[in-house]
């Protein structure tokens, strides 16, 4: 029998998780993460975030933000400086972002929100999540009183020197490479916490969730974009559900990260657990492409509303006292 066009992709991604075990593999793999070197990506996705935290009736105007998985640059956080925040903290597990690729991207952003941009949208960004209730350039947020403050030269200035490490003048960036310890980010500190396409990537949810919900200062709030599909590691969109666990150790090989393969019910009950409270799931539904039939044992019992989920936003606070 010939294997079909699934069996031979598997057979390379499997190829390809082995070749990781090779250190120059490894190092290459490691390199990036493709998508934050757009300046028009991270200005795209920091508003979709404002926006909807507007829209939940959440704070969209958070002073510390802090973000999980920043990827290539800093460019989603400094986007967040340009629109009114003071002190960003960035946490990876990987150093992708560097200082040259920082300030490329931070004066092109620059430049967009002078312009007033409008939010880049589906022709430009077809996978990007959530779906803004519009994406003209969000005026009612981002009034041209705050842009005056925020724009400022002098403080444009300043974020550019934070960047370049010099000591703080009124805006503070922190960029903690290897984070797997909570006690990296002051506890009750963040007004808002964020990530986009990574929580699907996380291997230890429990923990993380945790030092999420302890980095929120009361009345803070969380805001995560989550994808579920398989990442074109299999022809199906979430072909990853049909593979079994000894298959899956072989395509991760060494890799730092891939996939945890957690469904979206997962994601909502540990943000439950950790303490925060859950005030909007914005899921994006697709009809499934692999049948019950077909899933791997872990996924057996899988619910019908996590096999056709592809991507959540979700977003909870932390309870005042």
């Amino acid at each position: 029998m010939t294997p079909g066009s699934g069996d031979i992709l598997l057979i390379k991604r499997m190829v390809r998780g082995v070749l990781t075990y090779l250190p120059p593999v490894e190092r290459l793999i490691a390199k990036s993460t493709r998508g934050t070197d757009s300046a028009r990506y991270c200005y795209s996705v920091w508003l979709r975030h404002l926006v909807m935290a507007h829209d939940s009736g959440l704070d969209s105007d958070p002073n510390t933000v802090a973000e999980l998985g920043p990827g290539d640059s800093l460019g989603i956080g400094l986007a967040a400086l340009l629109a009114g925040a003071d002190h960003y903290v960035g946490l990876d597990i990987c150093e992708y972002a560097n200082l040259e690729r920082n300030l490329s991207v931070f004066d092109e952003l620059v430049a967009l929100f002078h312009a007033r941009t409008p939010i880049p949208g589906r022709a430009e960004f077809p996978l990007v999540e959530p779906e803004p209730p519009s994406y003209a350039f969000p005026r009612d947020i981002l009034s041209e009183q705050r842009l005056a403050r925020s724009l400022a030269p002098e403080r444009v200035e300043a974020i550019r020197g934070a960047l370049r490490g010099a000591p703080p003048a009124g805006v503070s960036i922190t960029y903690r490479v290897p984070w797997f310890d909570a006690n990296v980010v002051e506890r009750d500190s963040a007004d808002m916490v964020f990530s986009q396409a990574v929580l699907e990537h996380v291997d230890d949810l429990d923990g993380t969730y945790r030092a999420l919900a302890a980095w929120i200062k009361p009345g803070g709030f969380a805001s995560h974009e989550i994808s579920f599909y398989s990442h074109e590691l299999t022809r199906e969109w979430n072909g990853h559900w049909a593979i079994p666990a000894p298959v899956w150790r072989v395509i991760r090989g060494r890799r730092p990260y891939l996939l945890n393969r957690e469904p979206a019910s997962t994601h909502v009950r540990k943000t439950r657990e950790s303490g925060l409270s859950v005030v909007r799931e914005f899921p994006v539904k697709v009809p499934s492409d692999i049948r019950r039939d077909q899933l791997a044992a872990r996924f057996r019992d899988m619910t019908q509303d996590d096999l056709t989920t592809i991507s959540l936003f979700l977003q909870a606070t932390r309870p005042r006292a």
